[in-house]
């Protein structure tokens, strides 16, 4: 069976410019549910306002057309309302005030409307929601008033069906109102939304950049990769830096020190540097100067940093930094990328410049030990020693220096030896004086020769190098001993021995020269040991016992007596003894030794056998 059915229809009304077209409540519900779905529940409010006011604005002209008084047609808009369905009963209220020029000075007006189509419909479609929902609605109140009065009022809801309230009620007020009532919140910020076409454009021209950036980014850190692994050095990279971004950069280390910089002259880092130096004696960096951040914004009164640390195995070992006229004309964060991935290029490099430093230190520090064991003939020695930067042909001192530990773990004190080490080799490399360094015994052992002291004596060197150590390490204890001046390298065995030996003598004074020790140091360095054993047991008797702690603590007491001369109130005060406590003492080892410890040729004569029997390592005193 087959059936054709052909046919012609056409409206018997004429309509030529506003063609009208009917649907129902529902089909606006299908039409909010796939906005909501497709540009989001946010972007929706925006929409559908504006299709409001669009709506309000071209009846109101309509309204206009017919000569009506603006009472008429305040009454006559919610009446548009309900004939178009979109409410089934309004209650409004509006209170005005025009001046001479019949433009508004007073305006408000409130009302509520039933059955609103939009709040029936979202409920339905999306379901209760957390503020007002009929933005249709308000656009239309607010497109209406706007065009009939001339200027922008605006609708808000209040309450609404579509949020849970029992009705939807709403309140116009002139823009400026709303403003100055609302301006700490986002309320009216759907009035004014971007189009859609128009915020994909901003996006896509963002994501453009950004690809960008990343481009440039991915390169850099591809030329970073390659100037490392071929071995580049600091300055090198800085200048492919400067080059790169255009913006003159500093490297500073820990103490804000110049490492190197680019994209400056002399003279303008000079003056820069001198500025950044009064910046921080004024600021909080003085005393702390490694603060932890990722980023910081530096402005003096003539540049503008942006800085970002160098860590190096989780600490601060440096600084880079962009330098700026004006900050604000650049892109911080897309600055702060370059930046941040140089100065890990600078650790990787300062790292490898570290560790090249420390394995060269190290092994001179081993070169060290061999020729204080002499198991280098001297001719050898020598020519090892040029390798090393050090003539040791030259004459020479050896420098013996304790410390004391910290009363911790193993690794506590490892740590400690390695801290004092490497203190140790990058002091005298900031002086620029080349000198072997080395662990020996607990104790860092120093060989200097007359060439590196600078016109210097070893007095002025080594009272700068102790007075350095104690200020980066006060819980050292440090004391120090100095040899005589050694002549031929095959002799460094002995002078570190007359350097160990003025150490232990280190008691009044923390830095001691062996040569000052007098008949002291003739006596150990004659070797009769054995003889200083023999008269020191038959003077001391039995003060000699060194096993008894109550003898040894009498020993110590004689001691601190003669060093202070006889005097009872230094050596009271050195001993934290009481008058009468010392007295006590003083007359128990007069009584022991059946002598007369004031009278000056024993004094002499038992601080010069103390003195041996300390310095030949048979008893210390801490």
């Amino acid at each position: 069976m087959s059936v054709r059915i052909s046919a012609e229809n056409y409206s018997q009304e004429a309509v030529i410019e506003d063609r009208k077209i009917i649907t129902s409540a529902s089909v606006f519900g299908i039409l909010r549910k796939q906005l909501a779905k497709n540009i989001g529940i946010k972007r929706i409010k925006g929409f559908l306002f504006h299709y409001g006011w669009e709506m309000g604005v071209k009846v109101a002209k309509e309204a206009l057309e017919s000569g009506s008084s603006l009472e008429y047609l305040i009454k006559h808009g919610p009446i548009i309302h309900i004939q178009n369905g979109h409410i089934s009963g309004i209650k409004h209220d509006c209170t005005y005030e025009l001046d001479k020029n019949k433009r508004i000075k007073n305006f408000y007006s409130y009302g509520t409307w039933y059955d609103s189509y939009e709040a029936v419909e979202h409920l339905k479609g999306i379901g209760k929601s957390n503020g007002p929902v009929c933005h249709t609605l308000i656009g239309f109140a607010s497109g209406f008033m706007s065009t009939i009065f001339g200027e922008t009022l605006l609708a808000r809801e209040t309450t609404c069906v579509g949020k849970g309230d029992s009705e939807c009620r709403w309140v116009i007020k002139p823009k400026k109102e709303w403003e100055q009532e609302l301006q700490e919140e986002d309320a009216l910020d759907f009035y004014n939304e971007t189009p859609i076409v128009k915020e994909l454009e901003l996006t896509y021209d963002q994501l453009l950049d950004q690809k960008n950036i990343v481009t440039r980014l991915a390169h850099f850190q591809n030329q970073l990769t390659e100037e490392i692994i071929n071995g580049t050095d600091l300055q090198t990279i800085a200048d492919m830096v400067y080059e790169t971004v255009k913006i003159p950069i500093i490297v500073e280390d820990a103490v804000h020190s110049t490492i190197t910089y680019s994209g400056l002259e002399q003279e303008q880092h000079l003056l820069l540097k001198t500025d950044m130096e009064n910046y921080l004696q004024k600021t909080q960096f003085h005393t702390n100067p490694l603060l932890p951040f990722r980023k910081k914004i530096i402005k003096t009164s003539i540049q503008e940093r942006l800085i970002t640390p160098i860590l190096l195995q989780k600490e601060v070992i440096g600084y880079c930094s962009f330098l700026y006229e004006d900050i604000n004309n650049h892109y911080q964060e897309e600055d702060y990328l370059f930046l941040d991935r140089f100065a890990n290029a600078s650790s990787l490099i300062l790292l490898n410049e570290k560790t090249k430093f420390e394995t060269f230190e190290r092994m001179k520090g081993s070169f060290l030990e061999q020729i204080l064991e002499g198991r280098l003939p001297a001719s050898e020695m020598i020519k090892r020693g040029k390798y090393t930067g050090v003539n040791l042909e030259k004459h020479y001192y050896i420098a013996v220096m304790e410390y004391g530990k910290t009363q911790g773990s193993i690794e506590d004190d490892f740590l400690l030896e390695e801290q004092i080490f490497e203190s140790t080799f990058r002091y005298f490399k900031n002086k620029k004086q080349n000198i072997l360094a080395g662990h020996r015994d607990g104790s860092m052992v120093l060989l200097i020769t007359t060439e590196t002291l600078q016109n210097k004596t070893i007095d002025d060197v080594m009272q700068q190098y102790f007075n350095y150590m104690n200020q980066k390490f006060p819980q050292g204890h440090f004391k120090l001993g100095i040899s005589r001046r050694g002549e031929d390298i095959g002799q460094a065995s002995r002078c570190y021995e007359e350097a160990a030996i003025a150490i232990r003598l280190a008691v009044k004074k923390k830095i001691v020269q062996f040569q000052s020790l007098g008949i002291v140091g003739v006596l150990i360095n004659s070797k009769n040991i054995s003889g200083i054993k023999m008269i020191a047991e038959q003077e001391l008797g039995p003060l000699y016992r060194f096993e008894d702690p109550k003898m040894l603590e009498l020993l110590k007491t004689l001691y601190s007596f003669l060093l202070n001369g006889g005097k009872l109130e230094q050596t009271m005060q050195d001993l934290a003894l009481s008058m009468s406590g010392l007295r006590h003492r003083i007359s128990r080892i007069e009584n022991l030794l059946e002598k007369d410890i004031r009278e000056p040729h024993e004094m002499h004569q038992l601080l010069l056998i103390i003195k041996s029997l300390i310095a030949i390592g048979e008893i210390t005193f801490d």
